[in-house]
């Protein structure tokens, strides 16, 4: 149930998003609709009015009918969750290719027909500008990106205490945690100097004017992810300091990380909801703006200038978003590497998960020891190391954590650590009793079956064989 709730909350946040960005109300702004360059008089004729109002008619209808699909897809979590994550990420590709192919078709049908009645644009429109002064001061523009070496440290620091480095060294979470806050701070450095050496825009004739907007820009953007990489490595400080005796982090401890964490996603919102206000101010206020009329590049809804030597650019569809020059053979590359990627994750995922589902739990004594097989892993356990062997009805009431493995609401499967338990191994299917404990010097294996009497069955043949083996 839990899982149901999880994800449809996912994907009505998700649908949001996409509405808010991709098929919200276009408005006619910056001598521009929907990223094509018109008069304002040609944006409110009848013929560009009926395009507008069925492409809202079908973004809507779009929208609502995947939200529907959405909930109907959540169900499958009560079925196999291998299905259902297959069939998650095939809807997540089809509502992304849907509301871009809505969006480039109504783009592609408004540049058709401003070029069929010969319109040239707004006043001051142009095919370049160019702003020589603006570009002179362009590297002094934002915070310096080498903040992030300050924030890595920050990270760092805690290495310095002989007990986190141990929390490190001896637990797969504690490096996990260490290495992702590392490469969240590498990513957000990576962006800070992209951004900020990112060819300043012409908006007007004003140089002072281009000036003051640009700097804004990559001021507000500097800020913001400046903001991101401090929060991120406070989030792993807390963290740190939360480690407890025996190498061990509490849920409450986690759910405070993630709050944390989710500072930057606020930041980074907070930023461009600023940039765009305050660009519209400036540029409102603005007596000789100049808008560049660059459509015939954007005429398929992406951007294709063969002489234009940037791979990034700023898209049209959202101002504070960038997209590739496809003219660019990096930009071809990189787009068949992400189509291959995402290929490659749907099949690995949907057939590890597969696997790990529909692979019974086993267990056979063999001479050498006890053999436990699944859907994830096997596990060898040599009689000589049988410590003890019980039955119990239900696990030691414990807090416990995966550490290597899988985690459904049928099965849990592979390396998890509790509190109390320290580290352990469960070969589990979720309400079913009893549970065969299987006591060694790495700590406890947990086994059931959902067959009746089964356990019980291996219990017996388990202390047989160590009974045997004592003889001897």
């Amino acid at each position: 149930m839990m899982m149901f709730w999880i994800f449809f909350i996912v994907d009505l946040f998700t649908i949001g998003i996409f509405y808010a960005v991709y098929g919200g109300k276009r408005e006619y702004s910056e001598g521009m609709l929907m990223g094509v360059h018109m008069p304002r008089s040609a944006a409110e004729s009848s013929e560009v009015s009926g395009i507008m109002r069925q492409y809202r008619k079908r973004t809507v209808r779009f929208y609502l009918w995947n939200g529907i699909i959405s909930a109907v897809i959540c169900l499958l979590n009560f079925w196999y969750m291998s299905v259902f994550i297959v069939v998650w990420i095939l809807w997540l590709i089809e509502i992304c290719a849907g509301a871009m192919i809505l969006l480039f078709a109504t783009h592609r049908k408004l540049y058709d027909l401003k070029v069929e009645r010969d319109w040239v644009g707004s006043g001051g429109s142009r095919i370049m500008a160019a702003d020589t002064k603006m570009s002179a001061g362009a590297g002094k523009m934002g915070l310096s990106p080498w903040w992030h070496v300050l924030f890595a440290a920050m990270i760092l620091m805690p290495c310095l205490i002989p007990d986190i480095r141990t929390f490190i060294r001896t637990s797969a979470e504690g490096e996990i945690l260490l290495m992702t806050s590392l490469a969240v701070c590498l990513v957000f450095a990576a962006l800070h100097a992209v951004l900020r050496r990112t060819r300043n825009k012409v908006y007007s004739e004003d140089s002072g004017r281009n000036t003051e907007i640009n700097r804004m820009q990559k001021n507000a953007w500097s800020w913001s992810l400046a903001g991101c990489g401090a929060f991120n490595a406070l989030g792993y400080l807390y963290l740190a300091g939360c480690v407890e005796n025996g190498n061990w982090i509490g849920s409450w401890a986690y759910t405070v990380y993630f709050m944390i964490e989710s500072v930057p996603a606020l930041l980074l919102i907070g930023g461009m909801v600023y940039i765009r206000s305050k660009r519209a101010k400036l540029l409102a206020a603005d007596p000789s703006p100049l808008y560049i009329d660059d459509d015939v590049y954007w005429k398929n809804g992406w951007y294709s200038n063969p002489n234009d030597k940037r791979l990034l650019v700023q898209d049209w569809i959202c101002p504070w978003n960038y997209t590739s020059n496809m003219a660019r053979p990096a930009a071809k590359v990189f787009l068949v590497l992400t189509v291959v990627l995402v290929a490659g994750i749907l099949v690995v995922t949907g057939t590890m998960l597969a696997r790990f589902e529909l692979t019974p739990i086993g267990l056979e004594l063999t001479q050498d020891g006890v053999e436990i097989t699944s859907g994830y892993s096997d596990l060898t356990v040599g009689y000589e190391d049988i410590r003890d062997v019980g039955l119990r009805e239900k696990l030691p009431d414990d807090d416990y954590k995966k550490v290597n493995g899988g985690d459904t609401d049928q099965m849990l499967v592979g390396r998890f650590k509790g509190k109390e338990t320290g580290n352990c191994r469960l070969y589990l299917y979720t309400e079913y009793s009893p549970i065969l404990e299987i006591t060694t010097a790495d700590g406890p294996v947990y086994v059931n079956s959902r067959t009746d009497g089964e356990a019980e069955k291996w219990y017996e043949e388990i202390r047989e064989m160590i009974g045997k083996k004592n003889q001897l």
